[in-house]
């Protein structure tokens, strides 16, 4: 008996055992047959899976599951679903995904399955936009494709990022590509809530931008926002929230340190004079360290970021409606920026002919006190100019006005907090696209676009701010009105005649835009109790009142030709006619071919290489780089007053500047040859581009003689030139079980030159704010972005005496490259002295997963740039409104015992010299999350389609030489003055927690 008992427990077990592991066999095949290894067989409803081996064969238990269904994946191919039925081994054949070889995308004016495209294209989607929390779109561009710099050039909440696309294109005019936005050209970026995009494409070379013409001269970038899709409704809720903090502080002395400084200082200029600071202060001030203005002046806010959605249809009607909620503080105290964003996408398929897509958006963006240009007046800057030994509030809790030491401006805390610059916006988009086919293989498409802008900016400086300080407090109003419409209308013809694939369209369009604003300002008030609210109160007003218009009209054809689907063309020609120029209409050519070599016989049947295509392309586009009314002659107001009476002065409105008669495009010709490879199914991909850019009749405002009216006025001179290689590589190196890891690499290579300017072979820029005044230099043969000054040789040592004498200057003083041998410093030692232009750039982006758990890790740097900053001479003292030094630097002071290169008090320290230029290349980890993405048998309980929680960081880390806040900021208004820097606030490090979630 007992061994009947052992017998039948046995045969439990084995049962048991059995059933725990069920093991189902098979094998995934590709279209062709052959074995893919490195597929992916989960079971559905469990996180039970398994890769094929080597000749694509699996094994998986099945057993926990009844009706098992088996789900297959790999790279390259579309998922397929087979159910187990039986003790049968499971074979599956992958189909080739569409979306990876035809992958179809946008390339202006219609769309075109990515194997067919021949001009130089990059590709964004939505999956990696959703890894970082961004607030701006520009931020998705930032690292993530080669050919592309994305500069943060200023930490204030809600501002705008630098974007270039093969470099600056332009001397004058802007150099930020053109944003197309559901088809809307010159659409408002920041209308669009980055949750909301389904694609972003980047047409980069001309023959890619040149079906846009005049405005496509520093490249395009497509985005597509999202649209429903067929099924109940779909609700998605996303959340983010982050903490803010300024990446680092400058290295400035405390109240103990900063007196002693002072003393010194003092009797260095005067050894007669009585040192400021008794010894009964400074031994106060080694107990008390004095204030931290750089503390007083900035904060940790909270970010706060909200996304829901609403989505779905039937096969006639679908509908994308969206909400997105943004409220960032900035890091300098009394800063903010609220964006409300509204989205309504609809699609109705009318009949079997007609298709109507309506796309509206309204965007309200609110702004307080984020019109901080980069000055040594700014609060951020007087923060690390003001004397640590005054408290922000004396005993009475009233703002100390000011100090007699260090900065002789107002208090930084208190200007901060009493000027008000308010700009409330309510900005309206709305696009139709009515799609009819003619014919089975022509289409009429017209794209409508209307958008209309309101702008209300409030301002008040009372007399608590540096306005005020000075007598020159203000409040003001100013309401701006600005529309834009666009129509393009296009005919596409589209067919396959046996080998030979044909798309032919001609376009016609036109747009126009009106900007009207009205300015009241009044100074001296007699009470700012209502702040703006009432101009009325002003000792003095003035009331202004402006007006401009402008128009395009264009005409394009293109032709797509593929032979076999492996002999490629593309030829566009595009006619546009500007209101801005004399000479007012230009055509633009372009013509681009490709090979798509994997077709061949020779290489069809390699395992290897399964896509490899070669490209190369010519073309020209435009830029109107002038303002409206450009070749208009004009008059100006407020010139000198005529007493027709004796006594009553009348309001003159003498000549402008005269204008240049023959105003004509600048021209933009670009010469690109590139490869695309694809290496086994997808799993390794790599781009190389190499191209030229030339840039010809350069639009630059001129300065006019004085006895021809005086002023500047606009000319076609010279030429520039770009040129560079591109590099990306992506693909997964590991493609395991549970862990895989994808990796992405780009680099651009960039090297722009001015080769002519008409002649005049230097120009020497008056930058922007008080303290960059004849810093940077427009010079033949040199980049944009070049700094002019004296080459600073360090200071003249002890041995050096004799030779220091002889430029009136003694050991301890500046030395300076002396050119010409005068044995002075005159403008003739005056060279260029470094660039802001980076060598290079590059992103590096890696993904992990492991089960549900995965990883995004992204690094983002330039290399070979500088940056000539004006915040480190104000905080050495002596400069402009820095009475004192505050820096650290100045305790390694030249003396006769320690002989350093930090000039003495007594020496002549130029602003203006390569002492003040820094190396600005750096990495920085852009981002860091970890996502946990919950499981189906849990959400399924729990009646949830999808749910995943984060958390991230983001610059939070960067290597560079770079003393100051952050290498990548900049204050520059142009090409010309890129790399400048005087008290930009830098782009702050935050760390982020957040959902997504699927309903």
């Amino acid at each position: 008996m007992k061994r009947v008992l052992l017998l039948m427990l046995l045969a439990s077990g084995l049962l048991q055992t059995y059933a725990q592991k069920q093991l189902t066999k098979g094998k995934v095949l590709d279209e062709t047959g052959h074995p893919l290894p490195g597929a992916t067989v989960r079971v559905k409803g469990t996180t039970i899976s398994s890769p094929t081996n080597a000749q694509g064969e699996f094994q998986v238990n099945t057993a926990e599951t009844s009706n098992p269904v088996l789900i297959i994946s790999y790279i390259g191919y579309i998922t397929a679903e087979a159910p187990v039925t039986g003790n049968g081994a499971v074979s599956v054949q992958l189909k080739t995904d569409p979306r990876s070889l035809n992958d179809v995308v946008v390339v202006g004016y219609g769309t075109q399955k990515k194997r067919d495209v021949t001009g130089a294209t990059s590709s964004i989607k939505a999956v990696d936009i959703a890894k970082r929390p961004l607030v701006r779109v520009e931020q998705a561009l930032q690292g993530t494709t080669s050919g592309v710099t994305v500069q943060s050039g200023s930490g204030q909440p809600g501002k705008g990022l630098s974007v270039r696309i093969r470099g600056a294109s332009s001397v004058s005019g802007g150099n930020d590509p053109l944003y197309v936005i559901d088809g809307y050209i010159g659409g408002n970026i920041e209308s669009v809530s980055p949750a909301d995009i389904a694609s972003v494409e980047i047409l980069k070379d001309a023959s890619a931008t040149a079906i846009y013409g005049s405005r496509g001269s520093n490249g395009v970038v497509l985005v597509t926002t999202q649209s429903g899709k067929e099924g109940k409704p779909r609700v998605n809720f996303s959340s983010w929230l982050s903490k803010a903090s300024i990446p680092k502080k400058l290295s400035l002395m405390n109240a103990f340190q900063f007196a002693e400084q002072v003393n010194k200082y003092t009797l260095a200029k005067d050894n007669s004079a009585t040192p400021p600071f008794s010894d009964a202060d400074l031994k106060g001030f080694q107990n008390n360290p004095g204030t931290d203005w750089q503390d007083a002046i900035t904060q940790q806010p909270w970010i706060q970021n909200y996304q829901v959605s609403v989505s779905g249809g039937s096969a006639n009607v679908k509908y994308f409606f969206s909400y997105n909620h943004l409220d960032q503080p900035g890091i300098l105290i009394n800063q903010w920026y609220k964006r409300n964003t509204l989205r309504a996408n609809m699609d109705a398929q009318l009949n079997d002919r007609m298709n109507l897509k309506v796309n509206i958006t309204a965007v309200l963006p609110q702004t307080h006190n984020t019109d901080y240009s980069g000055d040594i007046t700014d609060p951020f800057a007087q923060a690390y100019q003001y004397d640590p030994t005054v408290p922000v509030k004396d005993a009475s809790g009233k703002y100390t006005p000011g100090s007699p030491r260090a900065s002789n401006q107002y208090n930084p805390v208190a200007n901060a907090r009493n000027r008000s610059v308010d700009v409330n916006t309510t900005n309206v988009t709305a696009t139709g696209v009515f799609t009819y086919r003619i014919l089975d293989h022509l289409t009429f498409t017209s794209n409508n676009s209307y958008e209309l802008q309101s702008q209300l900016s409030q301002s008040v400086f009372p007399l608590e701010t540096n306005e005020g300080n000075v007598k020159n407090d203000y409040a003001q109003a100013e309401t701006n009105r600005y529309r834009s419409w666009q129509n393009s209308n296009f005919l596409t013809y589209t067919n396959r005649f046996g080998d030979h694939a044909l798309t032919v369209t001609a376009l016609f369009e036109q747009a126009s835009k009106t900007n009207t604003n009205v300015k009241a300002q009044a100074k001296n008030l007699s009470s700012y109790n209502n702040g703006y609210y009432n101009l009325g109160l002003g000792g003095t007003q003035l009331t202004t009142s402006g007006y401009w218009a402008d128009a395009l009209i264009s005409y394009m054809g293109r032709v797509n030709y593929a032979y076999k689907d492996k002999y490629l063309l593309t030829a566009a020609v595009r006619t546009d006619g500007s209101s801005h120029l004399t000479q007012k209409y230009s055509t633009f050519p372009s013509v681009a071919l490709g090979w798509v070599i994997n077709k061949e016989g020779f290489m069809e049947q390699s395992r290897v290489v399964t896509g490899l295509k070669l490209r190369a392309s010519y073309g020209q586009t435009g830029n109107q780089a002038v303002p409206a009314y450009a070749t208009i002659a004009q008059i100006n107001s407020g010139g000198p007053a005529y007493y027709f009476d004796g006594s009553t002065p009348a309001v003159s409105t003498p000549l402008g500047t005269p204008v240049s008669q023959s105003l004509q495009w600048e021209k933009n010709t670009t010469y690109d040859v590139g490869i695309d490879a694809e290496l086994f199914r997808g799993r390794l991909t790599f781009t190389a581009d190499a191209y030229n850019r030339q840039i010809t009749d350069l639009l630059y405002n001129v300065p006019n003689a004085s006895y021809y009216g005086g002023g500047n006025y606009q000319k076609n001179l010279g030429s520039l030139e770009n040129k560079g290689l591109e590099f990306s590589i992506g693909g997964m190196p590991v493609a395991g079980n549970k862990f895989k890891w994808t990796s992405n690499f780009n680099i651009s290579f960039n090297r722009n030159k001015v080769l002519n300017l008409g002649g005049i072979d230097n120009v020497i820029v008056n930058n922007i704010g008080s303290a960059q005044n004849g810093a940077a230099i427009l010079k033949v043969g040199q980049p944009l972005g070049s700094f002019f000054g004296y080459k600073f040789l360090g200071t003249w040592k002890t041995e050096q005496a004799a030779e220091a004498a002889l430029y009136n200057a003694k050991p301890g003083d500046a030395r300076y490259e002396d050119l010409d041998n005068s044995h002075s410093y005159t403008s003739a030692d005056l060279q260029v002295v470094g660039n802001g232009t980076p060598k290079f750039g590059f992103g590096f982006i890696n993904d992990f997963s492991y089960g549900n758990w995965s990883m995004n890790v992204m690094f983002q740097g330039t290399h070979g740039n500088q940056i000539y900053s004006f915040t480190t001479p104000y905080t050495l003292g002596g400069l402009g409104d820095a009475r004192h030094a505050t820096s650290t630097e100045v305790l390694r002071m030249w003396t006769p015992e320690n002989q350093t290169n930090v000039p003495t008090y007594t020496s002549n320290s130029f602003l203006t010299s390569s002492r003040w230029v820094y190396d600005a290349s750096y990495i920085k980890l852009k981002n860091i999350s970890l996502t946990y993405t919950f499981p189906e048998r849990i959400l399924s309980r729990i009646h949830v389609n999808s749910l995943d929680i984060y958390v991230s960081a983001q610059n939070i880390w960067t290597i560079t030489n770079y003393p100051g806040y952050d290498p990548e900021v900049t204050n520059a208004t142009n090409a010309i003055t890129q790399g400048l820097e005087t008290g930009t606030i830098p782009n702050p490090k935050t760390y982020t927690v957040g959902l997504r979630l699927g309903l």
